[in-house]
């Protein structure tokens, strides 16, 4: 092509050719938007693995008190959990630095959202990432930590095997993608430079976000397969104990001593082989044994039972107990009223009782309850109280016996409130933790300790105050027993760093909200 003479025209070319070059950098708002749509599904991703994890702990949890053994398995999973968190962690703070080199420090460079206002911005990105090297620090984050999850599945004979290696290795999207052919000879020959060289401010965010996401979905793959390895041997029974259910524990001179002595939890492919006394009983439809002894004698006696079995993971097992009763002369009428965990009733809770008279049958015995409380029965001579406010009630028992005459007895207890449960983060009620430990945590937890019975305190919020040393106080209000609002603190953690987790509001099985102590951690 000619180039014109006439300057006016020549300068109309040269104007045409810069406007070419700046639409050739210029990143238009299409792609910008693109990009925050790709990064509010990486984030939801995130929420959703998270999610998934904690419920897969749950059950991974239940499988472990099932079948001990297991622990192994669930430290492994834990192991993981800790690595993700900790790379997660890393990657945080150079997202976090990108944004606040590209806003410099300045909020208003912040829009209603979240973002930086920038998202066209390819200077920062290309400064901070190519030419400060932290692309190719990035890049070392990667392939180190998938080396710390491989490490994981590590081949042993007893527990991991080859094929469990290979099937986490096929989930693990954690690593270092290849470089295109094309680029291989180019000035984006490296990896570093072919993810990052160039790319916008959003790009950057989102391929960091992104990298997170590998994170999470390839710790949550090996939790899952550990999670399998626990249960993979299991039949459809796991509990089992010696069940005997006496006619009485005393009986009266010359009435007959009945008993069944059971499994109590059976399956079509395990039958037990029961002995009592020596002797060996068969089993019904329901592998139960029974065994009878006539009571010609006063006197304390005693049968003892033994069963072998195969426990829910096919291992031989065998145990044995005695069962001790008495034979008595005619006594005068008593009631028998014993709680089943305890001396004591506790508001919002079934309270399981046994209650009969002695020398009169339970189906001449009638129940009810005094001073507040419902009674209901639940089998012979067992029964469920419920209570809704503290004081005293009493269990009413009347009957008639053997020679028709009616007997009345009212037994006293006492109502009480549960008590209130303590604040736990991990297995630590407070002082030092190492910072690693402490992220690694999901929230708080509202524990009963030492209480007979399986009830549970959901935590509903609490107030989180961080001492930084040399920076002022930093309080926020966190919703729910898991980290939410709080978690930004939590993530800066550091040694010398104090928390104060305080106003802890936690709602138990009777409905009622209280607020108990809370706990203070220092990061060592």
């Amino acid at each position: 092509m000619s180039i014109p003479k006439e300057p006016r025209q020549q300068m109309i070319n040269i104007m045409y050719l810069v406007l070419i070059a700046l639409l050739a950098l210029n990143v238009s708002n299409e792609i910008v938007n693109a990009f925050k749509l790709l990064d509010e599904g990486i984030i939801a991703s995130n929420s959703s693995i998270d999610k998934k994890v904690e419920s897969s702990f749950g059950q991974f949890q239940a499988a472990v008190e099932k079948n001990p053994d297991g622990q192994y398995f669930m430290d492994k999973a834990r192991t993981l959990e800790s690595h993700a968190n900790e790379f997660i962690g890393q990657v945080d703070a150079m997202r976090a630095e990108l944004v606040e080199r590209s806003t410099k420090g300045d909020p208003s460079q912040i829009d209603e959202e979240g973002w930086p206002k920038k998202l066209d911005d390819q200077d920062t990105p290309q400064k901070y990432m190519i030419n400060e090297g932290n692309a190719d620090r990035l890049q070392e984050l990667i392939q180190e930590y998938r080396g710390k999850f491989l490490e994981v599945f590590k081949v042993d004979n007893d527990k991991i095997k080859p094929n469990d290696k290979a099937s986490f290795e096929g989930s693990l999207l954690l690593k270092v993608g290849e470089v295109p052919e094309d680029s291989k000879s180019g000035k984006d020959a490296t990896w570093a430079r072919h993810t990052f060289n160039q790319m916008p401010l959003v790009s950057a965010i989102t391929m960091l976000d992104k990298f997170k996401n590998d994170a999470k979905n390839s710790a949550a793959a090996g939790i899952d397969i550990l999670k399998g390895k626990v249960s993979e041997k299991e039949i459809i029974y796991d509990a089992f104990d010696i069940a005997i259910v006496p006619s009485a524990s005393k009986l009266i001179q010359g009435e007959t001593f009945t008993a069944e002595a059971f499994m109590t939890a059976s399956a079509s492919t395990s039958r037990p082989s029961i002995s009592i006394n020596g002797k060996g009983y068969p089993l019904d439809a329901k592998g139960r044994a029974k065994f009878e002894a006539k009571a010609s004698s006063t006197g304390k006696k005693s049968i003892k039972v033994n069963m072998s079995y195969k426990d829910g993971f096919g291992k031989d097992k065998s145990t044995s107990k005695t069962f001790e009763y008495e034979v008595v002369p005619p006594p005068d009428h008593v009631p028998v009223v014993s709680a089943t965990k305890m001396n004591a009733f506790y508001i919002g809770l079934d309270n399981p009782v046994s209650a009969s008279i002695t020398g009169i049958a339970a189906g001449q015995t009638n129940v009810s309850m005094g001073g507040g409380g419902t009674i209901n029965k639940t089998g012979a001579g067992s029964y469920n109280v419920r209570v809704t406010s503290p004081g005293e009630v009493n269990v009413n028992l009347s009957g008639k016996n053997q020679l028709g005459e009616t007997k009345s007895f009212s037994v006293p207890f006492r109502a009480k409130r549960i008590p209130d449960p303590v604040c736990m983060i991990g297995k630590s009620k407070g002082g030092m933790m190492k910072s690693g430990d402490f992220k690694a945590q999901q929230g708080l937890r509202a524990v009963l300790e030492d209480f007979l019975f399986d009830a549970k305190f959901d935590v509903k919020g609490y107030m989180v105050t961080l001492v930084e040393p040399g920076q002022d106080l930093q309080v926020t209000k966190n919703n729910g027993s898991r980290y939410n609002e709080a978690s930004s603190l939590i993530q800066k953690a550091k040694p010398g760093c104090l928390y104060y987790f305080e106003k802890v509001k936690a709602v138990g099985p009777d409905g009622s909200t209280r607020t108990i102590p809370g706990i203070t951690i220092k990061i060592g």
